[in-house]
């Protein structure tokens, strides 16, 4: 594994310590130097090519970067040494490259993540009994950490107590959101913090390296651990890079009166080309949602007007960046446009509401490049009965019958998310072609109306279907904080009930709240090293990323 390693700035020279590059060679890995350079495109291109890396130690950072006015006996700072390290923090971070930080590395991720400092751990501590600048050599330790129990440093080096060394002048003062410190000094100081979000950062506040290259086992398996995350990652990175990897709903559209646009970074919006970029996310389907409204023939036109004009702005704005992103309407599009290192756009509609009383509309639809129509949404319409209705229908209406016989000939996937299972068991019994629930969790482990029984995941995959499991908080997790794992847990159970060829991934970004630890498309290879964590293989992690939902495809164009 090739690990970058930060450098020092020293008399116009770019230098590092030989024990950081010979405690990676210990462990394993290759070790390249980052040159000091605040020109951002040439750190972004290295960066590109790194499985891992290690934020070096060295003097403080300036405290304007955490809001602070300098303590009177701060030391001197380097501005053009900390511009650079916390630009590698930031293309690090949006990029999953796992990061180790080591003393100065830890306070850089703790201020580059919002936390503060300590700025003279002398003035400011002075009844502190622990020497935190030790005058021995650096491979003694001489204080003990205390390590949380269950905290990933701890299954790491496998004691709750470490003899460690000291040579800093700062510490971590305010742990910076989504993180939380996991080893401390007698004194209280801060001497490790980690991710929360199921980032691999780790800081530690000693200096393993000069212990590791000594022979100190369990610092050299902090390294050991920093390569066998490189490793997931370099994996994660070559699956995402050769295989089509999709994301089957996002409501992004709905964003669009607001001033987002897809071409551009919105902080506001999970799903966009940039974040798309970050996360090797090579294919999403944006939707144009309808909410459930009244059925007088007026209304329902008006539907249908709405949908119409929310697909004709997404492909504006998709015309608007021809270098970055296109319209698919096929997997050869998608392809193409994959192999042009360009993003692909699918259109979907969500509410079947949007086709009105007119079967035409969907060879309308059809026309316009529409891939698939969610039957329902929040309500009954008169296609069918929804999750969140009143059971008018019983089912699908007759109407409703004709609706999916039409969007089979038509080659639009039917889609059914939101709708009640008695429609769904309805839509199985008539479509000639396999069936999707685009952004459908598991009701045995979420006991929500959304989420899909086992014997309807079971019908579905006995017809070729698929289960794209949905990454809302509210249909992962009931009565505790959701975790991306906890999706995966959803995925898992697909796949054991019945089989790897009927689970996906149906993000519904934009539609709502999303998980606190997987907030945008960028943060979407956390699901795959997750999945290779758990044993799944990269033809695996393939199918579940868009390699069953482009079998559909491929089923419904030869019909």
């Amino acid at each position: 594994m090739l690990i970058g390693l930060s450098v020092n700035h020293k008399e116009g020279l770019s230098c590092i310590s030989n024990a950081y590059v010979n405690a990676v060679i210990k462990a394993g890995g290759t070790p390249l130097l980052i040159p000091l350079t605040n020109d951002r495109r040439v750190l972004e291109e290295i960066l590109s090519t790194i499985d891992g890396l290690i934020l070096s130690g060295g003097g403080d950072i300036h405290p304007s970067f955490f809001n602070e006015e300098p303590h009177p006996s701060a030391e001197s700072c380097d501005w053009e040494r900390d511009n650079y390290d916390l630009a590698l923090v930031g293309i690090a971070a949006a990029r999953h490259i796992p990061v180790l930080g080591i003393c100065r590395g830890q306070q850089l991720i703790n201020v580059a993540f919002g936390g503060s400092l300590i700025q003279d751990i002398p003035s400011q501590l002075p009844l502190s009994p622990v020497n935190h600048n030790q005058t021995e050599e650096r491979p003694v330790g001489t204080h003990t950490v205390n390590i949380r129990p269950g905290s990933t440093l701890s299954g790491i080096v496998k004691t709750g107590n470490l003899s460690v060394n000291s040579f800093h002048h700062q510490a971590v003062k305010t742990v910076a959101n989504g993180f939380e410190a996991v080893a401390f000094s007698d004194d209280g100081v801060i001497e490790a913090i980690e991710s929360t979000e199921g980032q691999a950062i780790l800081g530690v506040q000693w200096h393993p390296e000069h212990m590791a290259v000594a022979g100190n086992e369990m610092m050299t398996d902090t390294f050991r651990h920093l390569i066998s995350e490189a490793d997931l990652y370099r994996k994660a990175k070559d699956i995402h890079q050769k295989y089509c990897i999709i994301d089957t709903h996002c409501d992004t559209p709905m964003h669009f009166s607001k001033g987002a646009n897809i071409g551009k970074n919105n902080p506001n919006t999970c799903m966009d080309i940039p974040k798309m970029q970050a996360g090797w996310l090579d294919a999403a389907f944006m939707v144009a949602y309808i909410p459930q409204g009244e059925r007088t023939p007026a209304a329902s036109q008006k539907a249908y007007d709405k949908a119409v004009a929310i697909i004709d702005r997404l492909k504006k704005q998709v015309a608007e960046h021809p270098e970055t992103v296109g319209i698919a309407v096929s997997v050869e599009d998608l392809k193409r446009l994959k192999k042009e290192n360009k993003k692909a756009i699918f259109i979907a509609v969500e509410n079947g509401y949007a086709i009105g009383k007119d079967l035409k509309n969907i060879e309308r639809f059809a026309a316009m490049g529409v891939k698939y129509i969610t039957l329902s949404h929040n309500g009954d319409n008169d296609i069918c009965d929804s999750n969140r209705g009143k059971a008018e229908h019983n089912g699908l209406s007759d109407f409703g019958k004709k609706v999916v016989r039409e969007m089979n000939r038509m080659g639009i996937m039917v889609d059914i998310s939101h709708t009640s299972e008695k429609t769904s068991f309805d839509v199985l019994a008539i479509s000639k072609h396999p069936v999707i629930a685009s952004h459908s969790s598991v009701k045995a482990l979420c006991d929500h109306p959304r989420n899909l029984s086992d014997s309807l995941i079971r019908a579905i995959a006995a017809q070729g279907g698929v289960i794209q499991i949905c990454l809302y908080p509210g249909f992962i997790k009931k009565g505790g904080k959701a975790s991306y794992k906890d999706a995966v847990d959803h995925i898992d159970h697909v796949v054991k009930l019945v089989g790897i060829d009927h689970a996906g991934i149906g993000s519904d970004f934009d539609g709502g709240e999303s998980l606190p630890d997987l907030k945008a498309a960028n943060e979407l290879p956390k699901i795959t090293i997750e999945l290779l964590r758990r044993g799944y293989s990269e033809e695996d992690i393939a199918k579940i990323w868009g390699g069953n939902l482009l079998r559909i495809m491929e089923t419904i164009r030869l019909f």
